[in-house]
């Protein structure tokens, strides 16, 4: 651009020295040497305006405002967003503005959109801070509901375990006789059920022993209740030995007990009759004061088998009904109930103590 208007202004300064020397050619002022030195100098001056005057015009035209707008650039680029270049009014006739104020207007314009986005930048990272110091306040929080959760939690395993432990315990107690600690009068009926139907089901044979002890009231009487207690305890430890895995020893009420017997038929719960019967003939209480005492019982048996028409208290009622037989005719004694002749017979002689 500076070239082109030295161009442009060198050949307006020319043009005055070309008349000139054109009008002098060929007359007495081409050989004058005044004049051939105000030629020179008039070149020279206009080489000389030529090469300065470009400078000058463009420095006094827009030079001030372009320093004004290398100002303005710093103060922006030094993060002073709020700095404008001073400017006139807008025209409203519609007249033209120099592309130099237009210029800065523009950057006016880019000043003021570059402020609004340093404002909403500043307040978004300032919601961000904000967010972020929520965030980890609400993290604490989680952190110490977490913990506090984790501890709940892990204590409310601990009840259940003791809930369950508990359960378990009462369950047992339920199912316990307190003085034998064998099984009791529910815990009896409640697996005869269960047998009885598994009985049915896969045609399986199912035995059951009542016993009784002969003049029980006579120990009591004579040597107290807690001789009783102790025959009674000892007499239950004695009917669980001898039963087998699989099999229930139950005390159903004072001094009576039964031994329900899954699958088996009635010449094995004969034997195991006479077994408990043999093994107490042969065994002594020993009571307070070292004293001893021999215990005899009655035992009554029923067998069902292959007779899915008769119900579970029949089993029991059947064996009562032996028992009482055994009771009746002599005690020390087993009998059998058949479901088949609805009759009772006696199958041993009694077992005197040796």
């Amino acid at each position: 651009m500076v070239t082109k208007l030295r161009l442009f202004l060198l050949a307006i300064l020319l043009i005055p020295q070309c008349i000139a020397f054109e009008m002098a050619y060929g007359s007495l002022l081409a050989t004058n040497k005044d004049f051939s030195q105000m030629q020179a100098f008039s070149l020279i001056s206009a080489l000389f305006l030529a090469f300065i005057m470009p400078n000058l015009m463009i420095k006094w035209l827009i030079g001030t405002r372009l320093s004004t707008i290398r100002q303005f650039c710093l103060k922006v680029k030094g993060r002073n967003y709020k700095e404008r270049l001073s400017l006139p009014n807008e025209p409203r006739d519609g007249d033209e503005e120099d592309e130099v104020t237009v210029l800065m207007r523009d950057m006016n314009w880019m000043a003021r959109q570059i402020e609004m986005r340093e404002h909403e930048l500043q307040q978004l990272v300032q919601d961000l801070s904000q967010s972020r110091s929520h965030i980890i306040e609400q993290n604490g929080v989680l952190v110490t509901a977490n913990a506090e959760l984790l501890m709940t939690q892990q204590r409310l395993h601990e009840r259940t375990l003791e809930l369950e432990t508990l359960c378990h315990e009462i369950q047992t107690l339920a199912m316990t006789d307190a003085l034998t600690s064998i099984a009791n009068r529910r815990c009896f009926f409640h697996t005869m059920d269960q047998q009885f139907a598994t009985m049915v089901c896969h045609c399986r044979p199912i035995s059951l022993l009542m016993l009784d002890i002969d003049h029980f009231k006579t120990i009591n009487d004579t040597y107290g209740h807690q001789a009783g207690d102790k025959v009674l305890l000892e007499l239950a430890g004695m009917i669980q030995k001898n039963a087998r895995k699989g099999d229930l020893a139950a005390r159903i009420g004072g001094e009576e007990y039964a031994l329900l017997l899954p699958d088996t038929a009635k010449p094995e719960a004969v034997l195991i009759a006479q077994r408990i019967q043999k093994v107490l003939a042969a065994h002594e209480f020993i009571l307070d004061e070292n004293k001893l005492v021999s215990v005899t019982v009655s035992i009554g048996i029923c067998t069902l088998s292959h007779l899915p028409r008769l119900e579970r208290e029949d089993l029991y009622h059947y064996a009562d009904q032996a028992l009482y037989h055994s009771k009746h005719s002599g005690r020390n004694s087993i009998s059998v109930y058949d479901p088949t002749t609805s009759s009772v017979n006696k199958v041993a002689c009694r077992c005197r103590n040796e």
